[in-house]
């Protein structure tokens, strides 16, 4: 056994023993608390990571959220491009009998198409990071807006009961 331990093999030793201790079931915050301060973790410390645990879960599942809106946002138009280059083609076939003219926004749609598809699978670029911003940015401003709106609602009905 090595005397040493690096970071991340300590967090793999303490996971698998809190594993085995708690046999599958989910441990109470104050059960966590109890674990951190026998392993000499202070409370302002297992607070600041607790919150940071928090921060990070949050975004974890905005980023999620997000994904799913680019994803669908791709289907959408992915779509588009395949009913309406179906009805070109359709009607290319229809007056010519052969395929001419309709291969050029099959080609050129298709492209934009396929620059879309990268774009919204690559999700590891400064792109993406400040595309994410800005829909977090503009959900917020919705949010709020929201919030304001049924505030105001809310006011108007009580002042306008008889």
């Amino acid at each position: 056994m090595p005397d040493f331990y690096t970071e991340e093999q300590v967090q793999q030793i303490l996971h698998k023993a809190i594993a085995r201790k708690s046999q599958g079931q989910d441990l109470s915050r104050n059960q966590v608390r109890e674990i951190a301060s026998e392993l000499g973790i202070s409370d302002a410390d297992f607070a600041l990571a607790e919150q940071d645990w928090l921060n990070q879960s949050l975004q974890d599942r905005e980023r999620v959220t997000y994904d799913i809106y680019r994803k669908k946002k791709f289907r959408d138009h992915a779509l588009k491009y395949t009913l309406i280059n179906a009805f070109l083609i359709g009607i290319n076939l229809l007056t010519s009998g052969s395929i001419s003219w309709a291969v050029y926004p099959l080609l050129g749609w298709g492209l934009a198409v396929a620059l879309d598809a990268w774009a919204t699978y690559q999700t590891d670029s400064d792109e993406y990071e400040k595309q994410f911003q800005q829909w977090l940015r503009q959900q917020k401003r919705s949010q709020i807006a929201a919030q304001i709106t049924d505030k105001v609602t809310a006011k108007l009905e009580e002042w306008l009961k008889p």
